[in-house]
């Protein structure tokens, strides 16, 4: 991925739960951010899951959904699962994380307020938590549903970023990490890490 000549195209990009850096990268220069209203549901996605960095490692926080949802099924009727306490498991994990980082006291009421919200879709629980990111990174963001069938001049990136890739995927940019010291530098984190460790200062990084 050529980072440098984003600027010069538009992107349907999928809309993931508290996305990683690289997707943060993708969209800076981006004067909308395009969703697919018929996006398909994929599963071991980035869609209801995000990486962050323990003492312990890598630590990965998956939303559960609703069962019964298979791969045709659109991300936009996704429901949430609320018959375990996930939100609340989360939470402490995060402040487990992140605590001692520089910038959590800075952000922590408000992402804990949207976090703790009982959507009943994983497409508007995404939406917001992307929006509040926005906020704390960039003037304005543009976010769009858009129908990407009748988008003739926009490229997809969709499921560009997973899982099972994203540790692979050359990082855009470094920064110090909590518990660098145990595990070294750790690629395409979610985001949480960089607002968490760098403040302000992360939407200039981003814009290198």
């Amino acid at each position: 991925m050529d980072y440098e000549n984003t600027e010069i195209h538009e992107y349907i990009i999928d809309c993931q739960f508290l996305p990683c850096i690289n997707w943060f990268k993708i969209s800076i220069d981006q004067k909308y951010i395009n969703f697919d209203i018929y996006e398909r549901w994929k599963k071991m996605s980035f869609g209801n899951r995000c990486t962050l960095l323990g003492g312990g490692g890598l630590i990965q926080l998956s939303v559960p959904v609703e069962k019964g949802r298979d791969q045709k099924a659109l991300f936009r009727d996704i429901k949430i699962s609320y018959l375990e306490n996930w939100q609340l498991k989360f939470w402490r994990t995060i402040v487990s994380c992140y605590n001692r980082a520089p910038f959590f006291e800075f952000y922590k009421d408000e992402l804990q307020e949207t976090l703790m919200k009982k959507h009943t879709f994983l497409m508007d629980l995404n939406m917001e938590l992307i929006s509040l990111c926005f906020k704390y990174l960039y003037d304005s963001k543009v976010i769009r549903v858009i129908d990407g069938n009748k988008m003739t001049k926009i490229d997809s990136l969709e499921h560009y970023l997973l899982p099972k890739n994203s540790q692979a995927l050359p990082s855009p940019i470094t920064y110090h990490q909590m518990f660098s010291d145990r595990h070294g530098f750790q690629p395409n984190l979610s985001i949480l890490d960089l607002l968490f460790m760098e403040g302000p200062e992360a939407k200039f990084l981003l814009s290198k």
